[in-house]
Order: structure tokens, then sequence, then C-alpha cells
């Protein structure tokens, strides 16, 4: 057990490495994806929006509760974090990088999981990090749209304890889908397509609303209190434990697919 902790944390150092040169996925794809486009996204719409409130009387424009604030960090910060775990999955088990992974870690869950801490970590610290810098800006400079948002309501709270289980569960989904495809264009297309395009026109399809309930991404956007049109049969907690629940069940997936890959 030390033996393999003692890998773990080499791993996850590996992985820290990885990433700190310039022409890494962090700086080059994580920073404008992950901070810059939700917060410039969030600051016109916020921006326009205030505007309106204030010049037009023909324009309503609604104030906007604490529960849809922070929709485009959900919808931007956590899925360009996973974009960015699934192309390194996908990546560096590869060539002569895969090679050496192989001859590193024996056991093929060690990688897996290290990338997991890894990316789960950072998208956790960075989305909730900028969701209550959101909640805590808005009121304060779009007061008449954004006044009732409060960082410290109930709805508020919510939101700092529960965004960082969303996004870690999102990073083990898009680690378990990049393992078992293991193409890094493919495993980020079908993420992508996934996120934005099948989960949200699902419910176009005959009895479409009853199967978007069982969408595992819009389970745990539900699951940590932003409003969507989404109903899951288990409620707003359950929503979020059925999304750990697919992140853990993905995992297991890609560590047996890792094994029988080495096999």
């Amino acid at each position: 057990m030390a033996i393999e902790l003692s890998r773990l944390r080499r791993a996850v150092a590996a992985e820290r490495i990885r990433t700190g040169g310039r022409r890494s996925v962090l700086p080059a794809v994580v920073l404008p994806g992950a901070i810059l486009l939700p917060t410039a996204v969030t600051a016109v719409v916020a921006t326009v929006s205030e505007h309106f409130s204030q010049v037009s009387s023909d324009v309503e424009v609604v104030s906007v509760a604490t529960t849809n604030s922070v929709y485009w960090i959900l919808t931007f910060t956590v899925t360009v974090w996973c974009c960015a775990a699934a192309y390194t999955q996908t990546t560096a088990e590869r060539g002569d990088i895969g090679d050496l992974g192989r001859i590193l870690y024996p056991r093929p869950w060690t990688a897996l999981a290290a990338r997991w801490i890894f990316y789960g970590v950072g998208a956790a610290v960075s989305a909730v990090a900028l969701a209550a810098l959101t909640m805590i800006m808005l009121p304060a400079f779009y007061p008449n749209v954004y006044g009732a948002v409060d960082l410290v309501s109930a709805d508020g709270l919510r939101f700092v304890l529960t965004i960082p289980v969303y996004a870690v569960s999102a990073v083990g989904i898009s680690l378990g889908v990049a393992a078992v495809i293991g193409n890094p264009a493919a495993s980020v297309a079908v993420l992508l397509g996934w996120v934005y395009i099948v989960e949200n026109t699902i419910a176009l399809i005959p009895h479409g609303y009853s199967i978007q309930g069982y969408m595992p991404f819009l389970n745990g956007v539900y699951g940590t209190g932003q409003e969507i049109v989404v109903m899951p049969p288990w409620g707003i907690n359950g929503a979020l434990a059925y999304c750990a629940a697919v992140s853990v069940v993905l995992f297991t997936i890609a560590c047996c697919a890792a094994y029988l890959g080495r096999r």
C-alpha cells in the first residue's frame, strides 16, 4: 500500500510537471477557456442586461437570482477542464510516453487516478473560486439586475459546497470516456457533443424529457443548485450523487480498459 501511494504521489507530480510548460494544455487551453471565456461572457451578459434595465422602459429585464448567477462557469469552466483531462489521458497513453508510463506504474489505475486527482482538483478549485468571485462582483457592479445575488445565502453556499463535487465527478466521467475511446480528437469531440448537444437536445425525441433526467452532466449541474429545465427522478441531492456514481462507474471501466490494453 505504501509503495502504491508513493507511486500515486509521483504520478500526480508528473502531471503537474507535464502541464507546466508554456505550450502545455494549462496555459494554452485551460486559462483562456476555463477562466477568461466564462468571465468575459458573464461580464458581457451582465453589462447588456444592466444597460437595458437603466435606459429602456420597453424591455423588461428580470432580476437574476443567486441560483442563476454562475451558469457560464458551470457551462464552460468545468467542461474545458474535462476536455483537457481527456486529451491528456489519451495522449499520455500513446507512443514512447505510454510505454514509459507502463514501466513506471505497473498498475494501470495509478496514472488514471493521478490524472483524476490533478485535473479534478484543478477544476474544483478554479470553478468554485470563479463562482464565488462572480457572486461577489455581480451585485456590486450590476445592482439593478444582479442585486439579489448573495454569496452567503443558502443558494450561494450550496454552490460553494457542491460545485467542487460536480467538477471532480465531471472530470472522472471525462477520463473514463477518454480511456475507452483512446483517441485525443475523438474523445474531446464526444465530450463536447455529449455535453452541449446530446444532453440538451435529447428532450426532442419521444419520451426525451424522461431520458434527460438521467443525463450525468445535467444531473451534476442541477445538483449544484443551478436553475435548469430538467427534473431528475431523485431530487437535487440525489442528482449530485448520481453524477458522482456515474463517474466512479466510468473510472472503473477505464481501469479495466487500461488493464486489458496492457494485456
